[in-house]
C-alpha cells in the first residue's frame, strides 16, 4: 500500500480519477450519457479540489459525518469531508483496492464495514488532517468506538473533537437539548478553524436545503407511480450524496435534484419507466447498498422488479423556521436526531421503524420487502420480529438476508440472487421470459 504522509496525496488521487471519469463520460454516445450522474461526479471533483485547497493553504478544514448539521459548517465557509464517502465511491473504480487492504487491518471483521473503513482510513492517513472534527455518536455504538479509535491514532490524537450528545426522545424538549449543544458547537468551531459564524449565511443555507427537501418529496411522490419512473436505488443514491456528503445547501445540487424530478415527472406523464414490465414493487428498509446498481439491474432483467423506495430515500423532513438563530438550531437539531435517514430508524425507537415501514408499504403499493440484514448492526438485528409482524399484518412477504451494505464480497452476489429468486418464486412470481 502507498504510504501517505498528509492525506493530500490520496485526495489528489481522487481528483485525478474523477477527472478521468468525466473525460470518459464525454466519449460515450449521447444516448448512453447520464447528465445527473455526470453532474454529481463533477460536484464531487469540485469538492475534492476545495478540500485539497483548504488543506494545502491552511484554510478552515473539518472532518464530520452525515447528519451532523453540516449546514452550519457550510454557512461558515468551511471545507469538510466525511471519512468514508470518497473511499467507498472509489472502491468500484479501483477493483476494491482499499477493501483488500482493509482485510489485513487489525479490527474485528464482523463489525460494520463502514466503521472498519473509517478507522482504516484514518490510521493510514487517507484524509487531509482537519483543524477539528465533529464526532458522530449515533445511530450505532460502533460510531462511539470509531471516534475513540480516531483519537488514539498518531495522526489525530492532537485534533480537537466535539461530540453532539443525541437525545433518545422525539419531543421539543429533546430537540432543545440538542439545539443548545449546536449553539455551543459554533464557538468551538470558530476557535479551532478561525472561521466566523454569521446568522444570515446559515439562514441562506437552510433555505436552500429546504428547497432540496421539497424536490425530494416531489420525487418520492412520483416514485409511487407504476411503472416507477426511475431505477432501483437511484433517488436515494444521488440525493443522499448531494445533501449529506457534498457541501450543504449548494444551489448546484438543487439544480441536479430538480433535473431528476423533471425527468421523473415526464416519465410518469408518459407512463414509462426503466422497468416497463414491472411486476414486483420492492421496499428496502435500510440504507442503500454500494452494490445496489448491480442488484437493481438484475432484478429488472430477471424479475421485472424495482426497488421503489428505501429508508435512505424516505425523508420526512420538517420545515425549519428561519426566524432567528434559536429557531434554526432547533430545526437542525430535530432533523439531526429524528429525521435523517438511518439515524431516524436506528436510534432505538422501534415504533419509528414500524411507522416508516407501514407507511412505505401502503404509500408505494409494495409487493415485497427485502431486508438487507446490515452486518454488524445490532439495532438492525433487533427489529427483525417487529418487521415480520408488520409485513404479516399487511400481507406482504418479507425476505431477510445478511449482507454488508458497503462490501459486496461479504455475501456472494450469486447467493443473494439465489435467495431472492427462491423468495420471489415461492410467492408466486415468475421470471421474465427471455426473447
Amino acid at each position: 500500500m502507498t504510504e501517505y504522509v498528509t492525506g493530500n496525496e490520496r485526495t489528489q488521487e481522487y481528483i485525478d480519477r474523477l477527472t478521468g471519469l468525466l473525460q470518459f463520460f464525454e466519449t460515450l454516445p449521447q444516448e448512453k450519457r447520464n447528465p445527473a450522474q455526470e453532474a454529481v461526479v463533477a460536484l464531487m471533483l469540485d469538492h475534492n479540489k476545495k478540500v485539497l485547497d483548504h488543506s494545502v493553504n491552511h484554510k478552515p478544514l473539518m472532518c464530520t459525518w452525515y447528519g451532523n448539521c453540516q449546514e452550519i459548517l457550510s454557512a461558515m465557509g468551511i471545507a469538510y469531508y466525511n471519512p468514508v464517502f470518497d473511499l467507498m465511491f472509489h472502491l468500484g473504480l479501483t477493483d476494491y483496492a482499499d477493501a483488500k487492504e482493509c482485510d489485513k487491518f487489525n479490527l474485528d471483521d464482523k463489525i460494520c464495514s463502514l466503521v472498519r473503513y473509517a478507522v482504516y482510513s484514518m490510521q493510514n492517513r487517507l484524509h487531509p488532517k482537519p483543524n477539528c472534527f465533529i464526532a458522530m455518536t449515533e445511530p450505532c455504538d460502533g460510531q462511539l468506538m470509531l471516534h475513540q479509535a480516531f483519537a488514539q491514532t498518531d495522526y489525530l490524537k492532537d485534533v480537537p473533537v466535539y461530540c453532539i450528545d443525541p437525545s433518545y426522545g422525539h419531543t421539543d424538549e429533546d430537540f432543545r437539548y440538542v439545539a443548545q449543544q449546536l449553539k455551543e458547537m459554533i464557538p468551538f468551531i470558530e476557535k479551532h478553524t478561525g472561521a466566523k459564524f454569521e446568522e444570515q449565511k446559515l439562514r441562506e443555507v437552510v433555505e436552500e436545503v429546504m428547497k432540496q427537501d421539497e424536490i425530494w418529496r416531489e420525487v418520492n411522490d412520483l416514485m409511487k407511480a407504476s411503472p416507477a419512473p426511475l431505477p432501483s436505488f437511484a433517488v436515494g443514491d444521488a440525493f443522499w450524496a448531494l445533501t449529506q456528503h457534498l457541501p450543504s445547501g449548494d444551489p448546484r445540487s438543487t439544480a441536479v435534484m430538480a433535473a431528476v424530478r423533471d425527468a421523473a415527472k415526464a416519465n410518469v406523464e408518459q407512463g414509462v419507466g426503466p422497468v416497463m414490465n414491472e411486476q414486483v414493487r420492492i421496499f428496502w428498509p435500510d440504507l442503500n447498498p454500494l452494490w445496489g446498481d448491480k442488484l437493481g439491474q438484475w432484478l429488472a432483467e430477471e424479475w421485472g422488479a424495482v426497488i421503489v423506495s428505501s429508508f435512505q430515500q424516505n425523508t420526512p423532513y420538517t420545515k425549519i423556521d428561519t426566524t432567528n438563530l434559536d429557531t434554526m438550531l432547533f430545526g437542525l437539531a430535530r432533523r439531526a436526531v429524528a429525521e435523517v435517514p438511518m439515524i431516524r430508524q436506528g436510534r432505538g425507537w422501534v415504533d419509528v421503524f414500524v411507522e416508516d415501514l407501514t407507511s412505505s408499504i401502503r404509500d408505494y403499493n409494495i409487493d415485497a420487502v427485502i431486508f438487507s440484514g446490515h452486518m454488524g448492526h445490532k439495532d438492525q438485528s433487533g427489529v427483525g420480529q417487529f418487521m415480520k409482524k408488520v409485513c404479516r399484518d399487511m400481507k406482504v412477504p418479507v425476505l431477510t438476508v445478511t449482507t454488508s451494505l458497503f462490501d459486496e464480497r461479504y455475501t456472494p452476489f450469486d447467493k443473494l440472487k439465489s435467495d431472492i429468486s427462491n423468495f420471489l418464486s415461492a410467492n408466486g412470481y415468475k421470471k421474465l421470459s427471455k426473447a
